[in-house]
């Protein structure tokens, strides 16, 4: 199934900058949300429903962050091939410290019996927040409670091939974790955590370091701003909409 994803940003007008040494000494520090993900899923791309999964199954991301943060949320995007709008109980979401690739490690939070509503990028909020140590992967992964109707919803992959290392399955048989890519699935997992990072800000609100991309009065929307857009229609199996998320 493909999807036709529109997502609004902010303006972003180039000007030159000078910064001094004591401007940059002067910065505060300012926790910036950042979404940590392996899918490519983005404007006018694509996502494959992954429909194969029973009861008791479970798709895992493992994701790395590349700042000193705190996990404060994760997001699931869940669809179906027809739009429905339904919802979902799931049975759980797991985040875990990293084992052996594919199967995950200790459990750092359990969520029991998420809901999940159909056409939307679910996030839940962690609370509290996990530190996570710059380059260090932890696993978040969804737990079946039923198994899903042949066209979802479901789970969701990107469709421009799955990353090694980076997605795994509790497959049932034979009741043990896997690596999800010989499954012959088109892509990776849309799980994503979110994560704040300590960074340096000047007065105007942009991030020290980033001077290619700094514009003059507004900067980019942030990705927590990418919420309650509805789905605009729906055209063949060809769904156009805007990103939407079902915060819980």
């Amino acid at each position: 199934m493909k999807i036709r994803l529109s997502v609004r940003h902010a303006p972003r007008p180039s000007i030159a900058l000078r910064v001094g040494l004591l401007a940059l000494l002067a910065a505060p520090l300012s926790a910036q949300p950042i979404e940590v993900r392996n899918d490519s899923i983005r404007d006018f791309g694509s996502a494959a429903v992954q429909a194969g999964f029973v009861a008791g199954e479970r798709g895992a991301a493992w994701l790395t962050p590349a700042c000193d943060a705190e996990l404060v949320a994760v997001r699931i995007l869940w669809l179906d091939q027809v739009s429905s709008g339904s919802q979902t109980l799931g049975e759980s979401i797991t985040i875990s410290q990293a084992g052996p690739f594919p199967v995950p490690g200790a459990p750092l939070l359990e969520l029991l019996a998420p809901v999940m509503t159909e056409g939307n990028f679910n996030e839940f909020v962690v609370v509290p927040p996990i530190p996570v140590a710059a380059g260090t992967t932890v696993v978040v992964d969804f737990k079946f409670f039923n198994t899903p109707p042949p066209i979802g919803p479901s789970l969701v992959t990107d469709t421009d091939g799955c990353q090694t290392m980076k997605n795994g399955v509790f497959a049932i048989p034979p009741s043990s974790w896997l690596d999800l890519c010989p499954f012959g699935v088109s892509g990776d997992l849309a799980i994503r955590a979110v994560v704040t990072c300590e960074t340096l800000i000047f007065a105007d609100g942009f991030e020290s370091g980033d001077t290619s991309a700094w514009s003059s009065t507004v900067p980019f929307a942030p990705v927590t701003e990418w919420s309650s857009y509805p789905i605009l229609q729906i055209e063949s199996e060809t769904l156009s909409w805007r990103i939407p998320q079902n915060r819980n």
